[in-house]
């Protein structure tokens, strides 16, 4: 195959590729005292999510209230951090320290894939504030 024919059929693939990256967007989850501003973020699959004010808090997310096979996340201590979201579904996290105060969030990605593993899960306390606020989110898409 001549060069110039394989060029003309790569740069398509290669601007679509490119193209998806460039859409990507940032969202800011600010730590503010005990809890995360805003609670649920809903971003696109290759969004990043970014944290912010972590001077004593990090992200955790927890088993079983993040979609099958996606990653776990335990940022560092006191750090911010940011993360880039490729499945979809719901990610249900906490600040490891203070989630006794509540102190969770919820990341949307894309379509709730695993809302029902979400329903039927047996969450109290900070974390089941976090699950019900999640739930109406998703509900609501």
């Amino acid at each position: 195959m001549p060069k110039t024919k394989l060029a003309i059929m790569t740069i398509p693939a290669a601007l679509l590729l490119m193209s998806q990256s460039v859409f990507a967007e940032t969202h800011v989850v600010t730590a503010v005292g005990m809890k995360y501003e805003p609670l649920v973020v809903k971003v696109a699959p290759g969004d990043t999510v970014r944290w912010e004010n972590m001077s004593t808090h990090n992200v955790e997310t927890i088993d079983g209230l993040i979609p099958e096979g996606a990653e776990k996340i335990n940022s560092p201590m006191s750090e911010n951090y940011q993360y880039t979201f490729e499945n979809e579904g719901i990610y249900i996290y906490k600040c490891t320290p203070h989630i006794g105060a509540g102190m969770g969030g919820a990341v949307i990605v894309g379509e709730p894939t695993n809302l029902d593993a979400i329903k039927s899960a047996d969450v109290t306390g900070g974390v089941g504030r976090v699950v019900k606020k999640a739930l109406s989110e998703a509900e609501s898409m």
